[in-house]
């Protein structure tokens, strides 16, 4: 029979996601603070914005630019693929 008050980490978690993942609400605030940062400085704002698990990213097409803003560092042994966009050359 299955006992219903064991405590397992599915079942009793608080969290919402994995916990060394940015949340959506910090992704929002990093993205905020990015476009009030280029708007202060007279820079262009992004085409576009990309939500990794760890940082956002800022695109512009002219000329071809990211803006990586990392907010949480991944954790011991993630394969970050998001890591090394931007890094070939």
């Amino acid at each position: 029979m299955q006992r219903l008050d064991k405590r397992v980490l599915f079942r009793h978690s608080r969290l919402g996601h994995y916990a060394p993942m940015a949340t959506l609400q910090e992704k929002i605030a990093a993205e905020r603070s990015a476009r009030e940062m280029l708007e202060r400085d007279d820079l262009p704002q992004p085409d576009w914005i990309e939500y990794g698990y760890t940082c956002i990213r800022l695109i512009w097409e002219e000329p071809k630019v990211v803006l990586v803003v990392q907010i949480d560092e991944p954790p011991e042994g993630f394969e970050d693929d998001e890591a090394e966009v931007g890094m070939t050359g």
